[in-house]
């Protein structure tokens, strides 16, 4: 398990059409993996999401998935695209990497 680093986006200001500037605030720090696609999976899944999600499995409390947009692993952004199961100690949750 490695260090993973949860953020949530906190507007900061306003552009000239008004529109809300984000910026990531750190929220947290717990372990992590990202976590292989099981045979199951592959089978019922859409070819997209299984392209372009991984899944990261982690400790992090359920209130700071909720409040986590984004995720930072070995120096690599995503977005948080879902919060998928709660077991007791592990939260799995579906992650999409930021384009390059």
């Amino acid at each position: 398990m490695k260090p993973v680093h949860f953020f949530a986006l906190e507007v900061v200001g306003r552009d000239d059409l008004n529109n809300p500037i984000y910026e990531p605030v750190p929220i947290g720090s717990y372990k992590g993996v990202l976590t292989q696609w099981s045979l199951e999976e592959i089978a019922v899944m859409d070819r997209e999401v299984l392209e372009t999600h991984q899944k990261l499995l982690t400790d992090a409390p359920r209130s700071v998935l909720e409040r986590a947009e984004r995720v930072e692993i070995e120096g690599v952004s995503y977005a948080i695209t879902d919060l998928k199961k709660d077991f007791r100690r592990w939260r799995l949750c579906h992650v999409k990497a930021d384009d390059p």
